[in-house]
């Protein structure tokens, strides 16, 4: 089984975790007595996260960690043991919950097996230029981390159904969501008051969910993703962390500190 995180193990675990264009239909327009349901400016953080399939821990150590550089946003995905390596990064820009991509790249090594590809976004154009193929860009088209980010957006704003286009390596596809009712969720970071996601896939038996803490800005706190009917993996958020004290939301989280337990 590939891991990845496009929220399915090679799409999910891509698409692991983590979880994410407008996102929304109505008046953007925020009063200055009214707070905006999501930051405009994404905090700098870092997650980690265990990994089991079908219940069995597999010393697969994940993290994501979200910075900026130069005025772009760079999403850095990897999760590895001694006999496995999966890696996704992402660049691309963000202003109030609209992520324009320009660069992702993806890679796994292990069990005999080398894979990889990555696009680069050429918006000029309106081209993607994928490792596997070349192709025309939809106009609020994603990548498949970037979209781990914007569905934070509709989770904050309790959005029932969505879907996004999201470039891949050979072609453009869309990802479907469905939110799930909100509940708390156990994990070894603590328990987490948390809002779900389902992503629908066209294969029989395939499912993935994802769950999301308001308290981090709806950051990922677990997923858990069915490849088939005999393997299920989950991942699971064991520390948590802002990168600068200014983006800290409360004075218990300063920059460096791990939230641990709630």
């Amino acid at each position: 089984m590939t891991v990845t995180l496009r929220y399915g193990f090679q799409p999910a675990m891509l698409g692991l975790l983590l979880l994410l264009g407008t996102t929304s239909d109505g008046d953007d327009t925020v009063t200055p007595s009214t707070p905006p349901l999501f930051p405009q400016a994404l905090p700098q953080v870092e997650a980690s996260y265990r990994v089991t399939v079908n219940g069995i821990p597999l010393g697969l150590n994940a993290t994501i960690r979200l910075t900026r550089d130069t005025g772009h946003y760079l999403l850095h995905f990897k999760a590895e043991n001694k006999l496995f390596r999966h890696e996704e990064v992402a660049r691309f820009d963000w202003d109030n919950c609209t992520a324009v991509p320009h660069h992702y790249r993806h890679e796994s090594a292990g069990f005999g097996i080398s894979r990889g590809g990555e696009i680069a976004f050429d918006w000029d154009s309106g081209t993607a230029r994928g490792s596997k193929a070349e192709y025309p860009l939809a106009a609020d088209a994603l990548d498949a981390l970037s979209v781990a980010m914007v569905a934070r957006c509709n989770m904050a704003q309790a959005d029932s159904a969505f879907t996004y286009s999201v470039a891949e390596p050979d072609g453009m596809d869309q990802y479907h969501y469905q939110a799930l009712d909100s509940e708390v969720i156990k994990t070894p970071a603590g328990e987490w008051q948390a809002s779900g996601l389902e992503r629908d896939y066209e294969e029989r038996g395939r499912k993935s969910r994802f769950w999301a803490a308001p308290e981090l800005d709806y950051f990922m706190i677990r997923m858990d993703h069915q490849e088939n009917p005999f393997i299920r993996g989950r991942i699971e958020l064991t520390d948590f962390r802002y990168l600068e004290a200014e983006e800290s939301p409360s004075p218990e989280r300063q920059a460096g500190s791990t939230v641990s337990s709630r």
